[in-house]
């Protein structure tokens, strides 16, 4: 996958405008605020649909009523035009100008390492699992298919349950069993592949410390149906359904110890590393094609060792672009960012350039 160009029309601080980009390395630097993040947000969204955005319209620039991002990337050989519009509350996605639904986009088509990524370590179990299971939707479309459809019943479940319909509960449960199941068991062979990955890559950052990777369940599928019995009651008290997949969590361990509960600030950056590295290993392995690396303030990185796996890593894929508050060193393009817009330039950079080990960044 390479994306030869990404247009912006009221995205966010972005100027109006069409970018292009060659092969290896683009560094873009600027200040902070410049529209860096915003542009990586954007060529995310265009190549893969996807966004973090709690709103929709918060992607639109004030004054406007929607906002327009078109990427046109060479993947397997051909060119495809990938176009997402959005506004309040409603989104259209378009693939070599046929509408699509998001998740028809190239499925493996970028990974975006970014400083909240540590997130995933602290954060609530929510973001674990929205990780764990997005990774998965691209993936397995059926995945994706199953997990729409799991959710939807769940908040129908739970609807019935606030309603009291205790006499409708047996229809709801033999689909959140039937999807659930059969959820969890993927969700199981990947954990279990990712685990590998993961803790082979947090060894190549230098930890000494041990990393693993585990579900943790509130249930099983082959006992799903009859722990939903058990704990009727409680669900009818609390109007919702207390158990499934939806409520699981994807536990991260250093060593014995929960990561989240005593890994320091540059561990908990170690780790999300590691996984980001996992997500891009799994999506080459299954497209056989490297996904296009976004990799967002990495001047924000002090630590050698995840800095210089950083530059490394960015130059063993096809193409990555690099955001920073200084230039990224043997980058075939500089772009400097000022008030959202992107100047070919010379760039500032007090770094050397990276010395590529293949040992140690394998893909």
């Amino acid at each position: 996958m390479l994306l030869q160009s990404l247009s912006t029309l009221n995205y966010r601080n972005l100027a109006d405008a069409t970018l292009r980009f060659p092969a290896g390395v683009t560094g873009i630097w600027g200040a902070n605020g410049a529209g860096k993040t915003n542009l990586l947000e954007a060529a995310y969204l265009a190549l893969t649909g996807l966004t973090d955005a709690p709103r929709l319209e918060v992607l639109v620039r004030s004054g406007e009523r929607e906002a327009y991002v078109r990427a046109e990337s060479w993947q397997g050989g051909s060119l495809s035009v990938l176009e997402t519009g959005v506004g309040r509350g409603r989104r259209t996605t378009k693939l070599d100008g046929v509408r699509v639904r998001g998740q028809e986009l190239p499925r493996g088509s970028a990974v975006w390492i970014r400083p909240e990524d540590s997130e995933l370590v602290y954060g609530a179990p929510t973001l674990r699992r929205a990780f764990l299971d997005q990774l998965l939707s691209r993936l397995s479309p059926r995945h994706a298919q199953m997990l729409q459809r799991y959710e939807r019943g769940v908040a129908q479940r739970n609807a019935a349950l606030k309603a009291g319909e205790d006499w409708a509960m047996g229809v709801w449960d033999e689909q959140l069993v039937t999807l659930g199941s059969e959820i969890m068991t993927l969700r199981r062979r990947a954990v279990q592949r990712m685990a590998t990955l993961a803790a082979e890559n947090h060894a190549a950052l230098g930890s000494r410390k041990p990393l693993y990777l585990e579900l943790v369940e509130t249930t099983t599928p082959e006992s799903f149906r009859h722990d939903l019995k058990r704990r009727r009651g409680e669900e009818l008290s609390r109007g919702a359904t207390v158990l499934g997949p939806h409520r699981d969590d994807l536990r991260l361990m250093l060593g014995d110890f929960s990561a989240a509960d005593y890994a320091s600030r540059g561990e908990a950056r170690t780790i999300a590393l590691a996984l980001r590295k996992a997500e891009l290993d799994l999506l080459q392995e299954r497209y056989q094609e490297p996904p296009i690396l976004l990799i967002d303030d990495f001047s924000a990185e002090l630590d050698p060792q995840r800095r210089s796996f950083l530059l490394r890593l960015a130059a063993s894929v096809p193409q990555a672009i690099v955001t920073g508050t200084e230039g990224f060193p043997g980058a075939v393009q500089s772009l400097r960012a000022e008030a959202g817009q992107f100047l070919p330039t010379q760039a500032p950079s007090s770094a050397p350039a990276p010395q590529l080990d293949t040992a140690e960044v394998k893909l």
